[in-house]
């Protein structure tokens, strides 16, 4: 059974780079089959995020991924991409500077602004790099003695570098504040999600994928609430 943290590592290769063999790994029918089974789990049973599902957790009856997602979305994300085509997508529109770009970098979907003040040249606009969310993932990472990886140097709050921090956090048995960052760092998704709506281009995979994780994310704010008025 697939748990939490390993969810949360697949969606972020959904939207990371990844090899050919570990992509086919992963999409394998076996593989792809306990990943929804841990989506779906996610989805509605917000109490025990992040902890291991006892053996009569595991016969539970759940509801259907339709409670969720629309049916075409369920269909999406029963059929993963192959390599190629995800490549090929991510080539399209996961590359800076294209016309069709949309690229998962929460800054560019929230206000931009400068540490303590608002540069007046480019304050409250959106569609740029190293924002605060930025700085906030930054410090973040190196908080928890890791590096920014490489690839994500100028872009530290990437979707799959968020993704794979939650997994981080889960691993290391820090549910709370994992449980914290998926109700709070999120919100960017909604505005995202349109970006892929208006592409050119067949994206209802990672729609599906965006919407999957913001019904996580809803079920964690409701938790998290419920838990501060309790």
């Amino acid at each position: 059974m697939m748990d939490d943290a390993a969810v949360f590592s697949v969606l972020s290769k959904c939207f990371g780079s990844v090899e050919k063999d570990e992509w086919k790994q992963m999409t394998h029918s076996a593989a792809w089959a306990e990943f929804m089974d841990g989506v779906r789990r996610l989805l509605q049973d917000d109490t025990r995020f992040g902890k291991q599902a006892s053996p009569i957790e595991r016969m539970q009856v759940r509801a259907p991924m339709q409670e969720f997602l629309s049916d075409n979305e369920v269909d999406e994300l029963f059929c993963p991409p192959l390599f190629e085509e995800k490549q090929g997508f991510a080539a399209r529109h996961f590359t800076g500077g294209l016309p069709q770009s949309a690229i998962p970098v929460e800054s560019l979907y929230t206000d931009w602004s400068t540490p303590g003040n608002v540069n007046p040249l480019i304050g409250k606009q959106k569609g740029l790099y190293l924002g605060a969310s930025a700085r906030y993932m930054r410090a973040l990472i190196e908080q928890l003695g890791l590096e920014v990886p490489a690839e994500y140097a100028d872009c530290p709050d990437h979707l799959a570098l968020e993704l794979d921090l939650v997994a981080v956090l889960l691993r290391s048995g820090m549910d709370a504040e994992a449980r914290q960052f998926v109700a709070e760092r999120f919100d960017w998704l909604t505005d995202y999600r349109l970006k892929l709506l208006k592409l050119d281009d067949d994206a209802r995979f990672y729609i599906s994928l965006v919407d999957v994780i913001l019904g996580i994310c809803a079920e964690q704010r409701a938790e998290s609430e419920s838990g501060q008025t309790a």
